[in-house]
């Protein structure tokens, strides 16, 4: 029986601190204690600063509590007679008495510095100039300095951030300028680097004149210290969505090197998918072990490793029809995500469903997206408008990894269109027509129908091809005007003949294949169509063979590669059933894009056309769509079925060598 992951949606809020209280006194076992009714946005942190106590003393009166309260709930305040506000010192720190006072906090898995700094009333910015070793992101486990704030904190010299390697030197105009130095990683380039540390393209150059044709990996940067860090809107993280070309980079070389030696860096990508299930639960890979993904689960023991809120697996769900193929696409990138962990990958897959725009919109408000370095998905266009918009104003690559239709790739360089669109389809198959068969005896089949659907400009596109080779034309024919008898005359009894099929209305493709079968008995017949044709439910596939139907297609699913075959045998064992094509194209996207990330780095975008990857059904041939848009596949495989009734691989197709 096969098994289905069912995830619950885990959903954050971002709250506001504001200040107000009201309370009564009471006496419980001989402690008296002021009853404080809790107000919206406040926090642990803002009591203890209110009422002048410490949070361990808040914790002991109200153990049920955690850093962010319920609006309305009542907390029990320790009245003390004396009020001391103590500071903790940690080894080897060493206070002065001009240094200000603080808490020290320990981070936890998931925590954010927004989410932090929101706990304790200060800014991202105040966070990190008492933390800058945190400017990089934080890490489970670590210490930070949290300042104690006071009535006159606004008077508080605050403590300069002197980032490591700093020097004074003279600049060209003889004024001191600080400066820290940077070791160019692989991937990237002068615009990321500009961006990460607030300085212009134009002053990197100045003090690096080397770098003016490009950065190569291991150059040492000198970067101009600035006084202060820019501050964050962190009011809204809705994206404005008629400013997505201010993200766009400019045009510049790059030296894709891969990154050097071990690549310990922690990673965080987003899948997004329409689940439609209630909530939001985060999954968190990294803490299923290897061992248990490439074996048969224990069904217990995963459960153990991932925390009762965390996953929940059930055996024989009844999965919605609708969400099932996504389900699938889900269990292939779990397998991508056991392989990259096997291969020393920290990477922590995060899957939300994304069903609705309402849900979408809340997502973008998390304090997490703001730390992704991949998003994958959503599925459907219409869903995709402001996550698009979002991850090119925060410089984060987005993958639709599914859906041909929505042109955003046109115009944000952070977006990859797995799929490559019907009209790019449609192109080159009319020049795959032209360069395959432009010596062969060609027929168009006339289709009555919609002229201005993709299919139908088949056969415009077909003819205009043609028309560009000397000395050679394309009969046309239609068999609901003339039947098959009318056809034969125009045939060749020795060679091949073509026949282009410019539609996808399955009764016009049932009548064609049917007369096409006929005249297969006594002609060699070719029929050239587009990928679609194989869907439809009416047509005999054996006849397809007879006819040996010809077509362009992303997907080609291999059998015989050891990849697909090694990808195919650990699906049935972890989920007891057979990979379909959903689930072959959630394995190779979530593969491919972050073994990217993992060999190159985040700015991984300009190193894509040179990292060809072998998947288990498609290719991935990623070409920037102009100058300042993003990438669409271009890689499509020439599908032929033969008379032995085998469906044949012809090989990669496509406008690879272009620009564009």
């Amino acid at each position: 029986m096969k098994l289905f992951f069912s995830i619950s949606l885990f959903l954050l809020l971002l709250l506001n601190v504001y200040s107000g209280y009201s309370q009564n006194e009471v006496e419980i076992s001989g402690v008296r204690y002021l009853l404080h009714t809790v107000k919206k946005g406040e926090t642990t942190f803002s009591l203890c600063q209110k009422y002048k106590v410490t949070q361990a003393e808040l914790n002991a009166a109200n153990p049920e509590i955690s850093g962010v309260l319920k609006s309305g709930s009542q907390v029990k305040i320790p009245v003390k007679k004396e009020i001391e506000v103590k500071k903790t010192v940690l080894p080897d720190e060493k206070a002065t008495a001009s240094e200000p006072e603080y808490y020290y906090h320990k981070v936890t898995k998931q925590q954010t510095i927004f989410s932090i700094a929101k706990q304790y009333g200060i800014t991202a910015n105040e966070l990190i100039r008492y933390n800058p070793i945190i400017t990089n992101g934080l890490n489970a486990g670590q210490v930070l300095k949290i300042p104690v704030l006071t009535d006159n904190s606004a008077d508080t010299t605050e403590p300069k951030v002197i980032a490591a390697e700093n020097v004074k030197v003279s600049s060209d105009a003889g004024s001191e300028e600080n400066f820290r130095f940077h070791t160019v990683v692989a991937g990237e380039t002068l615009y990321s680097l500009g961006n990460k540390f607030s300085v212009s393209r134009e002053e990197l150059i100045r003090l690096n004149p080397a770098v003016k044709n490009g950065l190569q990996t291991g150059t040492r940067l000198k970067i101009p210290e600035k006084k202060e860090l820019k501050e964050e809107n962190l009011e809204s993280s809705q994206p404005d969505q008629n400013k997505v070309a201010d993200a766009i980079a400019e045009p510049e070389s790059v030296i894709c090197n891969p990154i050097s030696g071990r690549n310990i860096q922690k990673y965080k990508a987003a899948l997004l998918l329409p689940l439609n299930l209630q909530g939001n639960d985060q999954i968190n890979i990294s803490e299923v072990k290897s061992g248990i993904l490439t074996g048969k689960i224990d069904l217990s023991h995963l459960n153990t490793l991932a925390g009762t809120d965390s996953v929940g697996i059930t055996s024989g769900l009844n999965i919605d029809s609708k969400v099932e193929g996504f389900i699938e696409f889900y269990e292939g990138a779990l397998l991508a995500i056991d392989s990259l962990i096997q291969q020393g990958m920290n990477i922590e897959l995060i899957v939300f469903d994304a069903s609705n725009k309402q849900m979408i919109n809340g997502l973008l408000q998390l304090d997490i997206f703001r730390e992704l370095d991949m998003i994958i998905g959503p599925v459907y266009p219409e869903l995709q408008e402001t996550v698009a918009a979002f991850a090119a104003k925060n410089r984060i690559p987005m993958i639709s990894p599914l859906a041909s239709t929505g042109n955003f790739e046109e115009s944000n360089p952070y977006y990859f269109k797995v799929n490559p669109t019907r009209e790019y389809q449609i192109e080159q198959t009319a020049q795959f027509i032209a360069d395959k068969f432009s010596s062969k005896n060609l027929v168009l089949l006339q289709i009555n129908g919609n002229s201005n659907s993709a299919e139908a400009k088949l056969a415009e596109k077909s003819k205009e091809k043609l028309r560009s080779l000397k000395n050679k034309t394309v009969r046309e024919y239609s068999f609901q005007q003339h039947g098959l008898s009318a056809l034969k005359p125009m045939l060749d009894e020795n060679g091949e003949n073509i026949f282009i099929i410019p539609t996808d209305n399955e009764a016009q493709v049932s009548v064609a294949v049917t007369n096409l079968t006929s005249l297969a008995e006594h002609f060699d017949v070719v029929l050239v169509g587009t990928s679609t044709l194989p869907k439809l439910k009416s047509i005999q596939t054996e006849n397809y063979h007879r006819v040996r139907l010809h077509y362009l297609s992303p997907y080609f699913v291999d059998y015989t590669k050891p990849l697909t075959r090694r990808f195919i045998g650990r699906y049935r064992d972890i989920f007891s059933g057979e990979p379909t094509q959903f689930s072959f194209q959630g394995f190779d996207v979530t593969y491919y894009f972050l073994n990217a990330l993992f060999r190159y780095g985040k700015d991984f975008r300009s190193c894509l056309p040179q990292y060809p990857m072998e998947l288990t059904q498609m290719e991935f041939r990623l070409k920037r769509v102009s100058l300042m848009g993003g990438y669409m596949n271009k890689a499509l495989f020439v599908t032929a079925w033969d008379r032995n009734f085998e469906i044949l691989n012809g090989g990669i197709f496509g406008s690879f060598n272009s620009e564009n």
